[in-house]
């Protein structure tokens, strides 16, 4: 039996030499372009847009690096304990980065969930609201 790496390395060396030959045909590579509706908004929107999903995915990066006990911790320190919910967490962070960088109304199609996340905050801050009342 011939172990895995002399098979890969012998692929490898066959793929070098079929380009080196000119028997490969080079990938080509197609420019970026957005899809044709995007293609109609605005500098100010598109701009926005991305605003909206680089929050987002800071967000998202962050979340993934906590560990359970890092988020109770926060909602903790923030006096908002009895609101955490590991089901929606996600879902919340994701529309708090819509609050805090909120997309145009072109973009909003294009974000399915983002009303049903916003109204889980909603819900939150009617929460609070009653709670103080």
């Amino acid at each position: 039996m011939e172990n895995k790496g002399s098979e890969n390395e012998r692929s490898l060396a066959n793929n070098a030499a079929a380009a080196a030959a000119g028997d490969v045909e080079e990938e080509t590579t197609k420019p970026f372009r957005f899809a044709p509706e995007v293609e109609k908004w605005t500098a100010a929107e598109k701009e926005a847009t991305l605003a909206f999903f680089r929050a987002a995915n800071a967000e998202a990066a962050k979340y993934m690096e906590m560990t359970e006990e890092d988020v109770v911790e926060e909602y903790r320190r923030a006096g908002k304990l009895h609101r955490y919910d590991p089901d929606k967490e996600w879902q919340k962070r994701y529309a708090r980065a819509a609050r805090a960088h909120p997309p145009p109304p072109c973009a909003i199609p294009r974000l399915p969930h983002i009303q049903q996340y916003l109204k889980y905050l909603e819900e939150d801050d009617q929460k609070q609201f009653s709670l103080i009342n």
